[in-house]
């Protein structure tokens, strides 16, 4: 029977990885490189080949998987079809915490509003690479938007500046004043400091800081007094307009990333995903840069 090397080969396909297909199918990888052995035999046909350390998939190899794929995708779609006859649609989401904590969960409560026919189950990840299509509907990447091989929706771009409490504020005039505070580090995205550092012009070293999990936690750390956060402006808009946190610097530094919704290129205009897809256009876009609490003193 072919069905189970044809789904050894769908996954590698979605994985690019023989190691990750392994995984997701909850085998070894020795098992996923035999399963394809097997099926090149049976079938007469080299289905993948070595280009240096990487495998890649022959012509033929890859139109194949490409079928199975969308075979296998439309047993899927049967089976959630016939489940959710009985019961509700369900979606389900996987992103870093700090987009769910500071940017999507205050959201939600729009879309449940227009939509609550339709389930949501949101589950965290640690970082962006953890992310696997094979157990979710949708992830959020953070990158350049180089996924071909996805369906993409720009959420929104990186814009980056220091955040602190206002009483903090007043002790910085000059980025040079960052020397003598705490600068808290995201462990997620450790080289964001250095990123608007080097945007504001600033070559000399900040070694001094403390480490925490995640971006939320360092804006919670900021907004109580313990040091200076820098800030992504999406997720700290709300606490910038309330005063709760300042941006004593004007600078903004923005990059060639940003971030974007991710799912099934065939998938992604079929209900329910088109519709929450509709409905994240509609919340996101951007948001204005924050007037600083201050300019910086002219020299």
């Amino acid at each position: 029977m072919l069905l189970p090397s044809l789904r050894v080969l769908d996954a590698v396909l979605r994985t690019r990885s023989l190691a990750k297909a392994a995984e997701a199918l909850c085998i070894t990888t020795g098992a996923v490189s035999q399963q394809l052995k097997e099926l090149e035999s049976r079938l007469g046909v080299q289905l993948l080949h070595k280009e240096g350390r990487r495998l890649e998939f022959t012509k033929a190899g890859r139109e194949l998987a490409l079928s199975a794929a969308e075979q296998f995708d439309r047993l899927e779609a049967a089976v959630r079809q016939t489940t959710e006859v009985a019961g509700r649609p369900r979606l389900r989401l996987r992103v870093m915490p700090s987009f769910a904590i500071l940017w999507l969960a205050p959201r939600l409560a729009s879309f449940y509003a227009d939509h609550p026919e339709i389930d949501l189950e949101l589950a965290t990840i640690n970082a962006a690479a953890e992310a696997r299509l094979e157990d979710a509907d949708f992830i959020v990447l953070h990158g350049e938007g180089q996924w071909t091989d996805l369906h993409l929706d720009h959420i929104f771009d990186d814009a980056l500046t220091p955040v602190c409490s206002p009483a903090l504020a007043e002790r910085l005039r000059t980025p040079q004043d960052l020397h003598q505070v705490n600068m808290l580090r995201s462990m997620i995205r450790p080289d964001d400091w250095e990123t608007w550092l080097g945007a504001a012009g600033i070559t000399e070293s900040f070694n001094r800081g403390s480490r925490l999990g995640n971006a939320a936690l360092c804006y919670r750390a900021a907004a109580d007094g313990l040091g200076v956060a820098i800030g992504q402006l999406e997720y700290v808009s709300g606490d910038l307009k309330s005063g709760r946190l300042v941006a004593p610097f004007p600078k903004i530094a923005a990059t060639e990333k940003g971030y974007y919704l991710a799912c099934e290129l065939r998938r992604a205009n079929t209900f329910p995903l088109s519709i929450f897809r509709t409905w994240m256009r509609s919340v996101s876009g951007g948001v204005s840069p924050v007037p600083a609490s201050r300019s910086l003193p002219e020299n």
